[in-house]
């Protein structure tokens, strides 16, 4: 943040920029004026005319003040006066940030940023398709290599909110030293929680044509809040490993060499070889193409049905 401004107004759904703001202000404040130099405030709790009085207050302090408020979305348009009025002559040396989450600040405050010559910065959430190449650049700042793959089964695990994709992506971090990479079947393994483990069960029993199964665990899952689009990758994934083991199985090929055409932990080729040994290709291709329609229904390109009818629908094509 060279060339300070007086006020900053940084807003919108992406919480983990927003937070990255917050983190780089309170590191700023304390490596200039040592630790708890940052004057926090809550927008929920604090209102805007207790921010005001924070700034014109005088202080002994000689360097920059730095005052942080999160949850500005919190503030209603009639508390903004005082507030207004302090932005319009701040007191010099002071810079003012401003977090609003979510739909954003009020459009006031906007204007009395604008008029006060500070800076509005808005991130908006990535798209779930998207969502891959910022797990990808999120670990490239951790200091961790990922490629796609390792980030679409990371999402499946642990679902689609960036705070927990974040905090998952530094335990990786921490996870993969020394050597600063991992796969996609490492990262399965590290952080696959129940909902990863689940999609496993469902793609089993979609392998195995087991409908009654399917639907039930496809049932558990959603009762657990566990939606479709989370759990795609992990369900097409292991129905594309199957499907080349099966083939493979099929032209003649030894399981062990099967196995070691796969790639990854030696444990998991087993898995899939397991199920692909009584597995017919035909039948897997018929699924998979099931599940590429859903995800076309899923992202507005299909018939128009909701998520969970979309899902059985496809669910009942793939396993029946």
């Amino acid at each position: 943040m060279a060339d300070l401004k007086s006020v900053y107004l940084i807003c919108g759904e992406d919480d983990a920029k927003i937070d990255a703001w917050r983190a780089r202000l309170r590191k700023r404040a304390e490596a200039e004026n040592g630790p708890g130099a940052l004057e926090i405030f809550d927008g929920r709790e604090n209102a805007p005319d207790d921010v005001a009085a924070a700034m014109s207050m005088l202080t002994f302090g000689t360097g920059t003040r730095y005052l942080l408020v999160d949850g500005a979305e919190a503030w209603k348009a009639g508390e903004l006066e005082p507030l207004e009025r302090q932005l319009a002559d701040p007191p010099p040396d002071t810079v003012l940030v401003l977090l609003a989450r979510g739909k954003g600040a009020p459009k006031r405050l906007e204007k009395a940023v604008e008029k006060a010559g500070g800076e509005q910065r808005s991130y908006s959430a990535p798209k779930p398709w998207e969502l891959p190449s910022w797990v990808v650049e999120r670990a490239r700042e951790e200091g961790l290599r990922l490629d796609k793959d390792a980030a679409k089964v990371l999402i499946a695990s642990v679902g689609q909110s960036q705070q927990r994709l974040s905090r998952e992506v530094e335990r990786l971090a921490i996870a993969a030293h020394p050597a600063g990479h991992l796969s996609a079947d490492e990262v399965q393994e590290l952080s696959a929680g129940d909902a990863g483990r689940g999609a496993y069960d469902l793609a089993d029993a979609v392998v195995a044509g087991d409908l009654r199964a399917t639907f039930a665990i496809a049932e558990r899952l959603v009762q657990r809040d566990e939606r479709p689009s989370r759990l795609m990758y992990t369900v097409v994934r292991r129905l594309r490993e199957v499907h080349r083991a099966a083939a493979l199985l099929d032209a003649g090929m030894p399981e062990q060499k099967v196995g070691e055409s796969l790639g990854g932990p030696p444990w998991a080729a087993k898995k899939v070889v397991a199920a692909a040994r009584g597995a017919d290709p035909e039948a897997l291709e018929r699924a998979l193409c099931a599940l590429a329609d859903l995800e076309v229904e899923l992202r507005g390109g299909g018939v128009g049905f909701d998520e969970d009818t979309a899902f059985s629908l496809a669910l009942a094509q793939a396993a029946g």
